[in-house]
């Protein structure tokens, strides 16, 4: 795959002061470089993404099952489990999971509204 060319356009760096000291202003030269990887995918060694909590959610599952397995992991809190799904949601390239999910977040957060009342 080719590697795309990236231009930075000159410009100047105002002064500021950083910990009560003046820094001066400097100017940035005009560069064009080379991306390192293929475009628009992140190389794993910068994938921040972790879940906190094991849950068993599959993407395969029952609606009900799978949102009663993420319940029960975070011991019946509606709002973390929406939270959850939702961080899902917005690191997955996976059409069918981030669909999925966003609909279990939905839920999630919708059950926690009419609770909280």
């Amino acid at each position: 795959m080719a590697k795309l060319l990236i231009d930075r356009k000159a410009h100047k760096r105002k002064a500021h002061k950083r910990d009560g000291t003046h820094v001066k202003s400097s100017s940035v030269g005009r560069a064009r470089f080379r991306t390192k990887d293929k475009p628009g995918r992140t190389p794993k060694s910068k994938r921040w993404y972790e879940h906190k909590v094991e849950t068993g959610w599959e993407k395969g599952m029952p609606t009900m099952k799978r949102r009663r397995l993420v319940l029960r992991a975070h011991k019946g809190d509606y709002l973390a489990s929406g939270r959850a799904m939702q961080a899902l949601v917005n690191v997955t390239t996976d059409k069918p999971t981030r669909v999925r999910a966003r609909s279990d977040a939905l839920y999630f957060f919708r059950e926690h509204k009419i609770r909280s009342k």
